[in-house]
């Protein structure tokens, strides 16, 4: 009894998802044009009218010119015969161009609604569980051509499908088994292209990971930031082997469907043929009856013919199209994904202004964890090394976060808990510096304040209120963060720094204030169209080297108007003296605003008004700089560890 209601949901389950699908791509199409949708169907209808209407016109042409036939008659048929063929060429021409427009034009749509739905996401999940991402990898890749597939196979299906009822009537006035066996002889090589369609759907998304594997190896080859590596360490064909080696995998598998298919076609191609011609014999036999005509004969050959034909296109174009439905139901899945982020229905109002900070026994663990380790342990077996680690360092834009850091570094920890009952607070304007080993957690204290991740336990406030209290875009529009992995855009540098704060007119004196401050004023002299030159060598730009890029991205942080401006290692590609230059600066700029910066270097962190000191995922101590220093624990020990690095960097040189 359980069983079987379990088997009525699913069903029940299935049957809403393809109702969704169904209203989704028809939508899609709908919106990209409508007056073209509706040309394609009227010529959809025409198109599969045309093989039966020709049938029936050479069964009267061959009665017209029999013996006791009227030849006016037969002339009348040709001409609606040649008629016929003109239209048929006009159709199909007009047809091909109004698909070509409609899929264009949807290409748009498709993506919009990929593009709105991985918006309404707000946090990591399809960055990071693996499901998500292969999802959105397939989707990201047929978004494009989906619309001109849907429409041709949909378009050709419904032909053939139109083009088959008429030639179906038509056998059936003569003999209605007849029209019958025809049908159902095309069945099991529909069955067959449906499942064998279904391999190649299942093999797609099974293999999502590795084939995003090959194109990352291969890109690699190719990509300007690891040539110089590449060659001086003579990796070509090393990354040449791997992606050999990962080719033959896929081809092995895809090799293995393409057999079982080519089986299953003939076997059930050879079937139907036989139908076919059995039903040839049994129209020629009924000739010597006197019951037919020569005409009728003629027709109804061609009309056994012709419907054998567009039942296996049928079979054929409706498996192509359940396949297409297919991806249709991963686009509905996708869109109808749950928020991995909550969002309350009533949120509370933010205030402008610096913000106060409370974090009340806090605990925290990634919730992909687990699933990341398995990946990249597959990973180290086929390749022996990390691919999607390396994936993520040259894909800024995409922001696919690497947790090496918050989880991989540290081998003395045992617990899954990066954050463990965290309790800290900072006081509106307060300036403070975490500081800590990699893996300690400072970078994830980031990322829970931009509310990327869920807190497990404990109480995060802004201003008082729990932080889940608010609109998650709204509380962003407080916080500026220079990520570690900040983003490197090809666009002008005005742009680049403007993305800080799209929703506010820049003034010319806010933006020198932003150069001046990241000391880019003197970069931008040289440059040749000054701030609005453009970056980046991929649409032939200037490259800027990393502590340029890292001026730029300490720029876009300035000019946003936020009470939050989080640090998280901000001086990493800057040397000492320009790291100086530019944090006296800093200083003057978010004077009122509340400032965490998290650096390795404790001549930045000597500029906070407090110190945290993580270890473990816990805070071990707390203080100023100077208290630190006396207490002589954690914080002194790392900051002699430092200084005694650089007095020997300056002896040697």
């Amino acid at each position: 009894m359980e069983k079987h209601m379990l088997d009525h949901e699913e069903r029940c389950s299935r049957a809403q998802r393809t109702r969704q699908t169904t209203h989704l791509l028809v939508r899609m199409l709908w919106q990209s044009g409508p007056v073209l949708t509706l040309l394609i169907i009227l010529f959809i209808f025409i198109e599969g009218a045309v093989p039966a209407l020709q049938l029936y016109a050479s069964k009267q042409i061959i009665d017209g010119i029999a013996p006791n036939g009227l030849e006016s008659y037969a002339a009348r048929w040709s001409i609606v015969y040649a008629c016929s063929l003109v239209l048929l060429s006009i159709v199909n021409a007009a047809q091909t161009w109004l698909k070509m427009l409609l899929s264009e034009r949807s290409i748009i749509t498709v993506n919009s609604v990929l593009l709105d739905a991985f918006e309404r996401i707000p946090g990591m999940r399809f960055f990071e569980e693996e499901e998500h991402r292969n999802r959105l990898e397939a989707l990201r890749d047929r978004s494009n051509w989906l619309p001109a597939q849907l429409l041709n196979f949909s378009a050709n299906l419904c032909t053939s499908v139109f083009s088959a009822i008429g030639i179906i009537m038509l056998i059936a006035v003569l003999s209605p088994m007849l029209s019958i066996i025809l049908v159902l002889s095309t069945a099991p090589f529909a069955f067959m292209q449906n499942r064998y369609n279904e391999m190649e759907w299942q093999y797609a998304k099974e293999y999502a990971v590795t084939r995003r594997r090959l194109d990352y190896t291969r890109s690699l080859m190719i990509n300007r930031r690891a040539a110089k590596e590449i060659r001086l360490f003579g990796l070509g064909s090393h990354f040449h082997n791997i992606y050999q080696h990962t080719f033959a995998r896929l081809y092995e598998q895809f090799r293995m469907i393409q057999v079982k298919s080519a089986r299953g076609t003939v076997f059930t191609g050879l079937f139907s043929g036989m139908v076919a011609g059995g039903g040839y014999f049994w129209v020629v036999s009924q000739s010597g009856s006197g019951s037919i005509s020569l005409g009728d004969i003629a027709l109804y050959l061609g009309a056994v013919f012709q419907l054998s034909v567009s039942l296996r296109e049928i079979a054929k174009e409706g498996a192509d199209t359940i396949d297409i439905w297919r991806m249709g139901n991963d686009f509905v899945i996708f869109i109808n994904a749950e928020e991995d982020i909550r969002t309350p229905s009533h949120p509370v109002p933010m205030n402008a202004g610096p913000l106060s900070i409370e974090f009340k026994g806090v605990s925290f663990k990634y919730p992909y964890q687990e699933q990341e380790s398995a990946a990249s342990e597959e990973a180290a077996d086929d390749f022996d090394l990390d691919l999607d680690s390396e994936e993520a360092d040259d894909e800024n834009e995409d922001e696919v976060l690497d947790h090496a850091e918050d989880f991989n570094e540290n081998e003395d920890r045992r617990s899954p808990w990066v954050l463990d009952q965290i309790s800290f607070s900072i006081s509106p304007g307060e300036r403070i510096a975490i500081v800590g080993a990699n893996g300690s957690g400072k970078t994830t204290l980031v990322k829970l304040l931009c509310r990327f991740y869920e807190f497990y336990e404990g109480e995060i406030k802004i201003n008082g209120v729990d932080i889940r209290s608010f609109d998650v875009r709204e509380l962003r529009e407080h916080i500026s963060v220079v990520f570690q992995e900040f983003g490197k855009y090809e666009l002008s540098l005005r742009e680049n720094i403007m993305i800080g704060s799209l929703n506010t007119k820049l003034s010319d004196r806010e933006m020198n204030q932003a150069l001046q401050g990241s000391r880019l004023d003197q970069i931008v002299s040289a440059l040749p169209h000054g701030t609005e030159t453009l970056l980046g060598p991929e649409w032939g730009g200037t490259d800027f080297s990393g502590g340029q890029w890292q001026r730029v991205a300490l720029a876009r942080a300035m000019v946003r108007e936020a009470g939050l401006v989080i640090l998280d290692e901000p001086a990493a590609s800057l040397d000492i003296r320009a790291e100086y230059e530019i944090f006296n600066q800093f200083q003057k700029m978010t004077k009122g605003k509340t400032v965490i910066m998290i650096s390795h270097r404790f001549s930045t962190v000597k500029l906070a008004d407090r110190i945290l000191v993580l270890k473990n995922g816990c805070i071990v101590e707390e203080g100023s700089h100077e208290a630190l220093m006396r207490k002589n624990g954690e914080y002194a020990t790392m900051f002699r560890l430092q200084g005694k690095s650089f007095q020997e960097e300056e002896h040697i040189q």
